[in-house]
């Protein structure tokens, strides 16, 4: 399995289990919430309807009795009546001060009124506590061993007089809770089934969509690893053309570097068939030594483009290569050629010896279109990290109809020329990012330029 897999599930995995705990906190939280307050409404509900009942016993004592200042607390000692209801264990009623009137069954130990409870029966508030193990041997005599303990629930009200509204006294109940414990034990289990139904719900869908997330992830990173192999593919293709291209227009130098000697040589040969005096062996050996020359030139650059071979050459080095490969030519055209000293700093092999191409393509035509006994000048200098190379002849000028198309083959000032030099130079110059323009030309003379950044 693929490393990015391995960890794009091992992410998704912990992912996945991160939002299930929170999910599950959640749930867990809120059904504590949920469970504690169904509680709460289940167990107030025994006071919710013990309340009017004890009210209208009260109020049934006090009508049914026509001396009450015999016994003031008569109507509160009514509510005892309650205690042969089943399921209720005790009461006790006490008075406005919370002192004890009278318990049913007798036998309650430690009948008292908490201090906190007399203040919140005295606020008008009732209050309702279950109790799920409830101490009937600390509270009641004669309890049986196996039954010290049982669910009760406590309830104690403020009762009110129905003529005047005043506190007459109150009441607490204690109340078998085995069917309240019961029903309580069914909601929790009806709860928990419901949360664990959630939980698993919420589980599977968190799953459902981490696997969605992981498998779509993953599609995601095979379209990019696709579009990124297609576009190495593509950048190859491309640097394997521009190479080619590269390639191709070098080849395409040596081919027009040949012509002249070519050219030469032919006529050499042709003349001497006619002149039977002996064949001028110096003119051939000189145009085949420049054509051996140029050979050899664009085999070392093929060679070092083929081995990716780089190095670095100083301005002046490339102004001495300038110099030697086009003296000979200038030389036997009569021609002067002046060349600068170079620049100071340093340029890589592969774009050096680019720029000595096109620097011999102008300064060999510049030194065709010079006339014998003139100048032709070359200057290779540096201005801000640009290496600005001109090449300047004394000829007569490039006319209007070739200035026109003056980069395109197929045109050229010189009898018998392709134009296919200048051409050569354009491509050449755009293969290491230069810009070669013509400044000026006319009876004077002719000037081109190359700029080139030193560095890329």
């Amino acid at each position: 399995m693929p490393r990015f897999t391995i960890r794009l599930a091992t992410a998704t995995l912990l992912i996945g289990a991160i939002l299930v705990a929170i999910f599950a906190l959640l749930v867990i939280r809120f059904r504590a919430d949920l469970q504690s307050e169904i509680h709460q409404k289940i167990i107030e509900r025994d006071a919710v309807v013990l309340y009017p009942m004890a009210r209208l016993q009260v109020e049934d004592s006090e009508a049914s009795r026509a001396d009450k200042a015999s016994n003031p607390y008569a109507p509160l000692t009514a509510l005892l009546k309650s205690a042969r209801q089943e399921g209720m264990l005790a009461i006790a009623v006490f008075d406005p001060d919370g002192s004890t009137i009278e318990t049913v069954p007798a036998t309650q130990l430690f009948v008292e009124l908490e201090m906190d409870d007399y203040l919140r029966l005295q606020g008008g508030e009732s209050i309702t506590r279950y109790h799920p193990a409830f101490p009937l041997d600390q509270y009641f005599v004669g309890v049986a061993p196996d039954q010290r303990q049982a669910p009760v629930l406590e309830v104690l009200l403020a009762i009110r007089s129905h003529s005047s509204s005043a506190i007459l006294g109150f009441v607490r109940y204690y109340i078998d809770a085995r069917p309240l414990s019961h029903e309580l034990a069914l909601i929790d289990q009806r709860i928990y089934r419901q949360t664990a139904v959630t939980l698993g719900l919420g589980a599977l869908l968190v799953a459902l969509v981490m696997t969605a997330a992981f498998f779509g992830v993953q599609r995601a990173q095979r379209v990019i690893a696709e579009r990124n192999e297609r576009l190495t593919r593509a950048n190859f293709e491309l640097t394997l053309s521009a190479k080619a291209s590269a390639l191709g227009q070098i080849t395409s130098h040596l081919i027009h570097g040949l012509q002249v000697p070519m050219a030469g040589l032919r006529a050499v040969v042709t003349g001497r068939e006619a002149d039977q005096s002996g064949p001028d062996w110096a003119t051939v050996a000189g145009y085949t030594e420049r054509m051996q020359s140029l050979i050899q030139e664009t085999v070392a650059l093929l060679g070092d483009a083929g081995a990716h071979a780089s190095y670095e050459l100083t301005g002046q080095e490339l102004a001495a290569t300038i110099r030697s490969r086009n003296q000979p030519a200038a030389a036997d055209k009569g021609v002067l050629l002046e060349v600068g000293p170079g620049f100071p700093g340093k340029l890589d092999s592969h774009r050096g010896s680019l720029l000595c191409l096109i620097a011999c393509n102008l300064v060999q035509n510049a030194i065709t279109a010079t006339a014998p006994g003139r100048r032709v000048a070359v200057s290779l200098d540096e201005n801000s990290g640009v290496v600005v190379l001109k090449v300047r002849d004394e000829g007569s000028g490039i006319p209007d109809s070739v200035r026109q198309h003056l980069f395109k083959p197929g045109r050229s000032s010189r009898p018998g020329g392709s134009g296919l030099g200048l051409a050569l130079s354009q491509l050449l110059a755009r293969q290491i990012g230069a810009n070669l323009v013509l400044l000026s030309t006319g009876p004077d003379g002719t000037v081109f330029s190359l700029t080139l950044p030193r560095s890329v």
